[in-house]
């Protein structure tokens, strides 16, 4: 007959057998079936039982300590090397399995997650952007409405004439999928790399887009290289005209614009911004979580052209002019209720910046 250790119901009748009724230790051992010298040792001798199964080597303290001493491999490591759970237990000398100590990080939700990627951002790049979202953090999203008269950025799109090229662009957009275990790599569960080149069949454009007002006041197709040269001639040119039709009497303008070197702070950018009376609104570098075209426009129209040609035939062929076209009427038709609650995020925005101390910030949620 196998062994089995004795029950808690055992251990309880065996006690109390002996205390209240006197019975000796071989009474009790054929009363449960059991050995006299198991019932001996747990009524007479009273030997401290030992508890069966793996020992517990890791509590709540030691997984703490755990998740201290990894959050400050990964902070050294810089992500320039993966930081696993096999060298987490070397770092700590922690005497519990490598799945022992992944186990216990599962439970509070700690797992090996894909890298996000963001802009590298400096230790000066860092106290920028605190210092400015400390300046701007008290204003309000109506001031940020009001106050700038346009924000402006400039984007290659793609320009996709049939369906092959449709399709690769919505599956590169989709996040992801509901599924099983084991079904990662089963039709419909993967998408197309994103790291590696596509060639849609036609040639892409740059977009020079403005944002005030409440609405999209600008939307420019560049022709050449985008340079010195280029932004000069959109300062003087369609930036001007547009500012000067939307705010008449104006004799200056608050420009918010990204610190692209090479176009809207290069020497001939700002000579023409001077001419024209536009004051550039500085945002500090490395920070489109602060330009409205960045972290919402592009996304936005992207995302309406994608659900428009979800309608389309799998055949439909669509010239480069009506691409552009079509482009033009989808970002000029974005509600101005819309725009105005995105340029209105700046305040949020700041707030979250000065609370992660200048560092990246979440871009959704509330």
């Amino acid at each position: 007959m196998a062994w089995k250790k004795l029950a808690t119901a055992e251990i309880a009748l065996a006690k109390r057998w002996h205390l209240e009724e006197g019975l000796s230790a071989a009474k009790i051992a054929e009363r449960l079936g059991r050995a006299p010298s198991t019932i001996s040792r747990l009524v007479i001798k009273k030997v401290v039982r030992k508890r069966q199964g793996r020992n517990i080597l890791l509590s709540p303290a030691i997984v703490d300590k755990l998740e201290a001493k990894l959050e400050a491999m990964i902070i050294k490591a810089d992500v320039r090397r993966e930081i696993t759970a096999a060298k987490l237990k070397r770092a700590t000398r922690c005497k519990a399995s490598v799945r022992t100590i992944m186990r216990s990080l599962h439970a509070r939700g700690v797992y090996f997650r894909p890298l996000r990627q963001k802009p590298v951002l400096t230790d000066e790049d860092i106290e920028a952007r605190l210092a400015f979202a400390e300046k701007f953090e008290t204003k309000s999203a109506a001031w940020w409405n009001s106050s700038l008269q346009m924000i402006i950025d400039v984007k290659h799109f793609r320009v996709l004439p049939h369906g092959s090229a449709r399709r690769h662009a919505a599956q590169e957009a989709t996040r992801g999928t509901y599924r099983k275990k084991g079904q990662g790599l089963s039709k419909g569960h993967t998408k197309p790399l994103t790291k590696t080149k596509y060639n849609p069949g036609a040639v892409g454009v740059k977009v020079l887009a403005g944002v005030g007002n409440g609405k999209v006041l600008l939307w420019e197709y560049l022709d050449g290289p985008w340079g010195g040269a280029a932004a000069s001639a959109a300062y003087r040119g369609p930036i001007k005209d547009t500012l000067s039709a939307e705010f008449p009497g104006r004799k200056t303008f608050n420009v918010l614009e990204d610190n692209d070197p090479s176009g809207f702070k290069s020497g001939l950018g700002i000579a023409a911004k001077k001419k024209v009376g536009i004051k550039a609104f500085v945002i500090p570098k490395r920070s489109p979580c602060l330009n409205v075209c960045d972290y919402h426009l592009w996304a936005e129209v992207n995302k309406r052209m994608r659900i428009q040609e979800q309608k389309f035939p799998a055949g439909k062929r669509e010239s480069r002019a009506a691409f552009l076209a079509r482009l033009r009427r989808t970002a000029l038709r974005l509600p101005p209720a819309q725009i105005a609650a995105a340029v209105g995020d700046m305040k949020r925005r700041c707030t979250r910046l000065v609370a992660a101390a200048g560092f990246h910030i979440e871009e959704g949620g509330k």
